[in-house]
């Protein structure tokens, strides 16, 4: 029995089978700011992923959050599949997924009517409209 439970760890082993996340998927920033408002400091950013699944999309904006160090309560984040689409000269609103980034539950409350919930802060509420 010892010697089908080692070699079954082995096997194991050399097969990569762990339990390391995968990186987040790799993106670039097109687009991001900050501005003072008379609730607090809001920002943005729109984070280009050409073919991103939504799992993808959602890994992005995670890693984005995690990278936050400003005085801002709120940031939305976008992951879009291009810069090119235009609405009548415009850029698209269209996107992957949102996120909507808060700094704590006072931020929830103020930029989000509360809907972002969690046991830890920051938060991310997402929205994808393509999961369905």
């Amino acid at each position: 029995m010892r010697t089908a439970a080692a070699a079954l760890l082995a096997a194991a082993a050399l097969t990569g089978c762990g339990t390391d996340p995968a990186p987040p998927p790799t993106y670039t920033v097109v687009n991001q700011g900050e501005k003072r408002l008379e609730q607090g400091t809001a920002g943005w950013a729109e984070l280009l992923l050409p073919d991103a699944t939504v799992d993808q999309a959602q890994d992005a904006i995670r890693a984005y959050g995690e990278t936050i160090r400003s005085d801002a309560t709120m940031y939305t984040i976008a992951v879009v599949h291009d810069t090119t689409a235009t609405t009548h000269g415009r850029p698209a609103t269209t996107y992957v997924c949102m996120g909507r980034w808060v700094k704590d539950q006072q931020a929830s409350r103020t930029w989000a009517d509360s809907s972002i919930t969690s046991t830890t802060w920051p938060a991310i509420g997402m929205n994808c409209p393509d999961r369905g």
